[in-house]
């Protein structure tokens, strides 16, 4: 928007050139001579009686109207070049879960703490918690197991504590749990060992409507092992992460089957080595893709297959690839994946780094670059990112890795740190959650750091507390 001083810039600054030369004066209308008081103020000749015209009634109103003008025209610049308003951010919240001692008596509790703030609330006092919790997308609720054989559900605010499954016990009882996007409807797997090896273990899936009529609902329960050795499924069920679908494997082959269990689908063509030394079947965050590994532990290479079975490929393609961790961690656009890889005849796991491959150029590159005990692998939401612990178990570094393997950078150096198992990116990606084993003490605490590494907060130091397994509620 466009405005004309009524005199020059100079007058503003000081700096008034002196006229050089005069000019024809131009004729004054008769009408802004009667509306001004001509005939009380005769054609200005300097800039003194310009500054003198200030004192005079009759423009009073008229610079008054330069000034409002003037302001509204410094705020609607101001208007236009400012950021956008935004929403409130939701405060950061992290569940956790903490080992409690009162009296005699020592449970698992189930927490939430602001990262902020440091308030905390308790969310089921009366119950023993175990470590699977899981946020629903929409951040409103948490799932949570209970004594290896229950699963709860409760709102982010601690209230609607409630019962959904109450299972027997079995043995290395193990659950994996997904919501729904409706956050309405909840996925599990549960699998049980034989109790003796002549029995067989089982793999069982699960669907759970929380507010509707059809309750719990078994969708599959497949036996394992025993003698005679059952084959009807040989390892857990994967739920996919909208949990609309699972994979396993059976008859030594991937399959995949809808969460109401129809449309068994065999993806892979010929048998083979896909959970060799507890390797899993590993979901793309799009749902496009699996990944796996194939062979006999430890030299596996690392594969993929479309959902449908189509274009399964070798991505590593290397009969030397070793690997000691079988975890594969895929990048949160579905485009990379990392994994750890060891150095041929390294049975130990200390000479390893971290790798990871472009699925569209087909590369793999190593992003440490220095041999070492790498754990706790973590994507950073934005893909930027790879947090992981480094070092003997009971004494750990902090690092973070471009995703380009350009610079690897230690976090809280001063920190004595051992025991960390899990690491946890907020999903700004600004902040990471972790509990290790302080060596100074006997228990473990709760961290945050932010991903520069220049500040951190404890967000637990209580006498009777060990935390640990922190996750973040959605944003």
């Amino acid at each position: 928007m466009g405005f004309n001083l009524p005199f020059p810039l100079g007058f503003v600054t000081g700096k008034m050139p002196v006229p050089q030369k005069s000019f024809p004066e131009k004729p004054v209308p008769q009408e802004f001579k009667l509306s001004v008081g001509w005939a009380s103020c005769p054609p200005l000749n300097n800039w003194l009686q310009i500054l003198q015209l200030f004192r005079f009634n009759q423009l009073r109103r008229f610079w008054s109207i330069a000034l409002i003008a003037l302001t509204l025209s410094i705020a609607l610049f101001s208007t236009l070049l400012g950021s956008p308003t935004t929403a409130a951010q939701k405060p950061n919240i992290l569940a956790f879960t903490a080992l409690q001692q009162r009296g005699s008596e020592i449970k698992n509790s189930l927490f939430t703490v602001n990262a902020t703030s440091l308030a905390r609330r308790e969310l089921a006092p009366n119950i023993d918690v175990s470590y699977t919790l899981v946020w629903s997308s929409k951040g409103d609720r948490l799932a949570f197991v209970s004594g290896d054989t229950d699963i709860y559900t409760v709102n982010s605010d601690g209230s609607g504590l409630t019962k959904q499954f109450a299972g027997e016990s079995c043995k290395a009882s193990n659950f994996e749990i997904a919501w729904f996007p409706n956050s309405k409807k909840l996925i599990f797997a549960r699998s049980c060992d034989g109790f003796t090896s002549d029995s067989p273990g089982s793999q069982s899936l699960y669907t759970i409507d929380i507010f509707g009529i059809k309750g719990t609902k078994l969708v599959r329960n497949l036996e394992v092992g025993g003698q005679p050795a059952k084959t009807e499924i040989s390892s857990p069920f994967y739920l996919s992460p909208d949990g609309e679908q699972v994979a396993f494997v059976k008859d030594k082959n991937i399959y995949k089957m809808n969460a109401d269990g129809s449309g068994m689908t065999k993806l892979t063509k010929s048998s083979g080595e896909y959970t060799s030394g507890g390797s899993e079947l590993v979901w793309s965050p799009d749902r496009a893709k699996i990944a796996f590994l194939s062979g006999t532990y430890p030299q596996q290479q690392v594969y993929t297959i479309n959902a449908d079975g189509t274009n399964l490929k070798n991505l590593t393609n290397n009969p030397q690839n070793q690997v000691y961790n079988v975890k594969l961690f895929w990048s949160p656009d579905s485009s990379r994946i990392a994994y750890y890889q060891g150095k041929t005849g390294d049975l130990s796991g200390d000479e390893q780094d971290i790798w990871a491959i472009d699925l569209n150029s087909g590369t793999a590159k190593n992003l440490t670059q220095k041999p070492g005990n790498y754990d706790a692998l973590s994507w950073s939401p934005d893909g930027k990112l790879i947090a992981c612990a480094t070092g003997d178990f009971n004494q750990q570094k902090l690092y973070t890795i471009n995703a380009n393997g350009d610079k690897l950078n230690q976090l809280a150096p001063r920190l004595g740190m051992s025991g960390i198992s899990e690491l946890a990116w907020s999903s700004d990606s600004q902040q990471i959650a972790f509990a290790f084993n302080e060596i100074t003490g006997d228990k473990s605490n709760l961290y945050v750091i932010n991903r520069n590494g220049l500040e951190f907060a404890k967000l637990t130091n209580d006498k009777d507390l060990n935390a640990g397994t922190p996750v973040w509620q959605p944003q």
